[in-house]
């Protein structure tokens, strides 16, 4: 049963392979979009406050015209000691040179300009706060999309084996999957903090998706006369666990050889192949499934 288990399994992967590009797309596509609507966000906010902090700093130069222009001409004095060009550029490149310089000016506008320093300070947490706004609202269309692709993905491969009534209908396509997205954000949310033990928290979760693909496959196709006790049997278990096993080895290995190319690859790929993965677990609890209520009898 185990080996004829993991044919069908092996089977199911490579016969919806082309529904791989169900969640590639849609992730894609929201990814495309978050960098896009971020990037645009931020292009705007620099802009503003690139014009805000301008104006601040003419309106303020021109209240402490003295002291500025003393500031500058103490500056150019000490350009001017360095007698040769290739000095002079090279100390107007020096970021050191540079900083002490920004940091004397805004000085000197502190010191000599009420208000300077509360309003420079209001409009860099302006921009600070609209850059973190945009950045968390490009995080969750990224997460909307992973949601998106698994529900897509689930519906595509699973509309034939999980066709069943409005109820069980809702289960396989609604409850399943919030379920499943779920899990999938807070495990890229947990990767991105723990990184270090990801490959066994990436076993940990297919492990898990296998077991709710097990029980809900049963919810779907069972028609009373199979017990949950039956389906959740030591054999049972074992050859559901080979073939997540034989799906998280695939896993795995294609993402070390991704990340061996390159990391952002790896991300991009894995995880659509991933989404595609738990998806095809379901399709083939319900293959288990029903195979074993055929043998029984009763289907």
């Amino acid at each position: 049963m185990k080996n004829g288990l993991i044919k069908n399994s092996v089977k199911n992967f490579a016969v919806n392979a082309v529904y791989i590009f169900i969640p590639m797309g849609i992730i894609y596509l929201f990814l495309i979009v978050a960098i896009v609507t971020f990037a645009s966000a931020l292009f705007s906010g620099v802009g503003g406050a690139i014009r805000e902090l301008g104006a601040l700093i003419r309106d303020s130069a021109e209240q402490s015209s003295v002291s500025v222009n003393e500031f500058i001409s103490y500056t150019l004095t000490q350009l001017q000691d360095e007698g040769d060009i290739v000095e002079i550029l090279k100390k107007l490149v020096n970021p050191q040179w540079v900083r002490a310089t920004l940091e004397g000016f805004f000085g000197v506008l502190n010191q000599t300009s009420e208000g300077f320093e509360v309003q420079f300070t209001e409009i860099v947490n302006d921009f600070v706060s609209t850059v973190g706004a945009c950045l968390t609202a490009a995080i969750w269309l990224c997460a909307a999309g992973m949601v998106l692709a698994n529900f897509a993905t689930g519906f595509a491969i699973r509309r034939r084996t999980a066709r069943r009534d409005v109820k069980k209908f809702l289960i396989a396509h609604t409850i399943v999957p919030i379920v499943q997205s779920v899990i999938i954000v807070g495990a890229v949310f947990l990767l991105s903090v723990i990184k270090l033990y990801g490959l066994l928290l990436f076993a940990a979760i297919l492990l898990i998706m296998s077991g709710i693909s097990l029980i809900t496959a049963w919810m779907i196709h069972n028609d009373g006369s199979m017990k949950l006790k039956d389906v959740l049997s030591p054999a049972n278990i074992l050859s559901q666990l080979a073939v997540t096993l034989l799906a998280l080895l695939f896993n795995v290995v294609t993402a070390l050889l991704l990340l061996w190319l390159n990391p952002l690859l790896a991300v991009l790929i894995m995880l659509p192949v991933f989404i595609y993965t738990l998806n095809i677990a379901d399709v083939n609890a319900d293959s288990f499934i029903c195979s074993q209520m055929e043998n029984a009898g009763s289907f």
